[in-house]
């Protein structure tokens, strides 16, 4: 193979393109994200060539989400590499982390639709990002091949649910309590996935008792669940806000989802400052990153039982749809994990709804209908 610069063309829903260069441990010494030519380029900037892993996740829209980019196990961060990362659209943010058996992991978070393509220069890895306009957007990619990798799930799935708030901390207020409005429901939503589906569910809190967020997964991962789901009840300072949303771990620029994330996180800030780095969001971001597909099939196929459950009985039950943020609770669970927000407290109607049994035992079993389905389908897609 000839020596110097080489391009691939990786379109956006792509899943896998490998840079494969010779090279023993080397240290990723500067990270840089810069405006190039109405796009942006990001530049790892190591001390030797590497072979690198380029990957990307994508939205449920079909554009990425993210793009990361995996280099070896040894590889060093330097000092340079732990710096803040401007960022420059259509890159929103950029990180890097250090995974528990010492890969490097760097995530490029997409605040827009693009594409990207990979350069290599000796020790030097660019990752071109082109935005696509919305009316220029190319035709959707042809299917992939049936070769994509499903998710494995046992005949009996262990499925950890997590009722949100308790104890100490009431959660959201109004015409109910969160803390107990989101007990109901999971108690009965383990009561229908043990009987209908012979799932081992296991609750984070079965009592009003306190839970600090970062056990709720720690529990999740200690049980070794294949699901992690999380339960709330949602709320505003406007009461005519109502409806059903369903949450992946990802970050967002939403304000209305940042101020939810601080009031679920128990935070002023759901999230540190851009560029910070917190060590277990770091973290999370490496396992999650292979997950993502997963959790947003998950959260899909959840919003779409409890809404389709709630609207055969009730009326006005909004679909605010499957959204990402930055939820503390869902950070560092090894598997698929997603956070519910039921209802409206604060809404004259539902929060009416969600203080009488009945309709807890709807969103309970729109609940149960999601996260079957989502394991049905996942069950059919190992046998394509």
């Amino acid at each position: 193979m000839a020596r110097g610069r080489r391009w691939w063309t990786v379109p956006f829903g792509a899943c896998f393109a490998l840079v494969a260069v010779p090279g023993d441990a080397a240290e990723l010494r500067r990270l840089e994200v810069t405006p190039a030519q109405g796009g942006a380029t990001a530049v790892l900037l190591l001390s030797a060539p590497v072979r690198a892993a380029v990957r990307d996740v994508t939205a449920p829209d079909g554009t990425p989400a993210r793009v990361y980019v995996d280099l070896p196990h040894g590889t060093r961060l330097g000092r340079g590499a732990l710096r803040a990362v401007p960022a420059s659209a259509p890159v929103g943010r950029a990180r890097i982390g250090v995974g528990e058996h010492g890969e490097v992991r760097v995530v490029l978070d997409l605040e827009s639709p693009a594409t990207y393509r990979v350069r290599r220069d000796g020790r030097r890895l660019a990752l071109v990002f082109a935005p696509i306009a919305e009316s220029k957007a190319p035709a959707p990619p042809a299917p992939p091949a049936p070769t994509a990798r499903a998710p494995t799930f046992p005949p009996r799935p262990k499925i950890v649910l997590d009722p949100g708030h308790g104890g100490h901390d009431p959660g959201a207020q109004g015409y109910a309590v969160e803390k107990d409005v989101t007990l109901a429901i999971a108690k009965r939503v383990g009561l229908l996935l043990g009987e209908k589906l012979g799932a081992e569910v296991v609750l984070t809190r079965s009592a009003d008792a306190t839970l600090p967020l970062a056990a709720r997964t720690e529990r999740a991962n200690a049980e070794g669940a294949d699901l992690f789901v999380s339960i709330h009840a949602n709320a505003s300072p406007h009461p005519r806000l109502h409806g059903v949303e369903t949450y992946y771990l990802n970050n967002t620029h939403d304000r209305g989802t940042i101020r939810l994330a601080a009031m679920e996180n128990g935070l002023s800030l759901p999230m540190p400052a851009r560029g910070g780095a917190d060590l277990r969001y770091i973290v999370s971001d490496l396992v999650q990153a292979a997950k993502m597909e997963e959790s947003i099939a998950l959260a899909a196929a959840v919003q779409r039982g409890l809404v389709g459950h709630l609207r055969a009985r009730y009326g006005g039950v909004a679909d605010l749809g499957v959204k990402r943020g930055p939820f503390y609770v869902l950070v560092g669970a090894y598997m698929p994990c997603v956070l519910v927000e039921t209802s409206f407290l604060t809404h004259p109607t539902e929060g009416r709804r969600l203080a009488a049994r009945a309709y807890r035992d709807a969103v309970a079993e729109g609940i149960y209908t999601g996260i079957a389905r989502f394991l049905a389908d996942a069950r059919r897609a190992r046998t394509l």
